[in-house]
């Protein structure tokens, strides 16, 4: 009998990526090779070339014809802006009709805000798996999809930010993380507007 293995579909790729760059340190450009990623996923050009894509669109990655993909820098300047524009779209959702949080959204917000935490500070990678589930939970409750399209690509840049801070030794963005789940949290039993704003209190309080 023979087993075949699955291949990294591209949606993986880009998952994988994406975690690479978020967690990698902002200490210069990095370059994205489609030849050299195609062969360490074991894969065809194409499902990488449709994962890098897929992060340029993000705002993660610029591809650059005859160069590759490269890593988009983090410029301080825009810290502040990022913050305020996640802030802003958290809050666009809280304006909107609202509707209760479904149970099993709820259930996942209950158990990211309840398990034992006291790690994170120091696990870049369990920060970046909170942020992950939080930032698609709450991507799922928006009803318009081109909003909760742009949500989730505006918290990807947010993750970037407080892991970066992570690094540089800030614990506000620890903080932030912790207050974001909690918050969410609590809030969730008054619908979804009220998660939403409570969101949107704490990332604007970031931006400051």
């Amino acid at each position: 009998m023979t087993f075949h293995i699955a291949k990294p579909r591209a949606d993986d790729i880009a998952d994988a990526i994406r975690k690479r760059i978020c967690l990698q340190p902002q200490d210069g450009p990095h370059l994205l090779l489609e030849g050299v990623l195609a062969d360490e996923f074991g894969v065809s050009r194409t499902p990488v070339r449709q994962a890098l894509q897929r992060l340029a669109y993000e705002g993660l990655i610029e591809v650059r014809t005859g160069v590759g993909s490269v890593v988009n820098p983090m410029d301080p300047a825009q810290r502040g802006m990022h913050c305020a524009v996640h802030g802003a779209l958290l809050g666009l959702v809280a304006g909107l009709p609202d509707a209760p949080v479904p149970q099993e959204v709820a259930r996942r917000l209950g158990m990211i805000s309840t398990q034992d935490m006291s790690h994170l500070s120091t696990d870049p990678d369990t920060v970046y798996a909170v942020f992950t589930e939080l930032n698609a939970l709450m991507s799922q409750l928006i009803p318009d999809p081109v909003i909760a399209d742009a949500h989730l690509v505006s918290g990807w840049r947010i993750v970037r930010w407080f892991l970066a801070d992570m690094q540089n030794g800030d614990a506000t963005s620890f903080e932030a993380v912790l207050g974001l789940c909690r918050a969410t949290m609590r809030a969730a039993d008054n619908g979804r507007a009220a998660m939403f704003r409570a969101a949107s209190d704490i990332v604007l309080a970031a931006a400051k």
